[in-house]
Order: C-alpha cells, then sequence, then structure tokens
C-alpha cells in the first residue's frame, strides 16, 4: 500500500498543509492520538528536540497502523531533508486536521481523490 499523496504532494492541498505546518505541534499530536499513542504532547516536544529520530518513529507508527510499506532509514532521512513534507504527507494520511479545513476545499479534495485514485 501507498500513501493518499506523494511527499510533494503537499502543493496540492495547499491550504491543509499550510494548516499542517503553521500548527506542527497540534499536527503532530493529532497525528500520535490518530495512531492509538496515549501522550500525544510528549510526541510533539519529542518531535521538536529530536525531529528527525521522533518523528521517523511517529512516521513508522503512522506506516504500520495504515499498512504502508517503508523502512525507518527511509523516514529518518524524509524527516532530516523534508520534514514539513513528510508532516503534511502524514496529516494529510490520518485525516487528523481536516476539520480546520474549510468544507468547500475538502469537497473539492475529496472528488480530486476519487477520479484520481
Amino acid at each position: 500500500m501507498t500513501w493518499k499523496q506523494g511527499l510533494c504532494g503537499c502543493f496540492g492541498n495547499c491550504s491543509l498543509s499550510m494548516i499542517a505546518c503553521c500548527v506542527a505541534p497540534l499536527s503532530i499530536g493529532k497525528n500520535a492520538e490518530a495512531v492509538g499513542e496515549a501522550h500525544p504532547v510528549l510526541w510533539a516536544i519529542s518531535v521538536a528536540g529530536a525531529p528527525c529520530i521522533a518523528g521517523a518513529l511517529l512516521r513508522g507508527l503512522i506506516r504500520k497502523k495504515k499498512g504502508i510499506d517503508g523502512s525507518f532509514f527511509v523516514d529518518v532521512l524524509l524527516w532530516m531533508c523534508c520534514s514539513p513534507c513528510a508532516l503534511c504527507q502524514e496529516t494529510i494520511e490520518t485525516g487528523t486536521m481536516d476539520y480546520l479545513q474549510q468544507p468547500e476545499l475538502q469537497t473539492i479534495e475529496r472528488d480530486v481523490h476519487q477520479t484520481t485514485g
């Protein structure tokens, strides 16, 4: 299985990507909740302190829950080189920040994913 959108797919959903990056700690906490982690605030703090490792660990949990192929090494590289893109991809995959996006934009995104997917 693959991600709902590619790594650079954040440009295809700019509004949600901007929301996810502007409130990154909230995005990280919500993503941690989505995979069943009990302490999402600790994940947000961990990613702020050691983004490459903590971000990669959380990304691995998301991959495991969603059945997405990948490896810890690639996750570390993604968080090291392009953490905003990785965070956006994870947030869109989990759908944790969709409620902050305008309903009209959600409808457009759903329509696009249904016609291309």
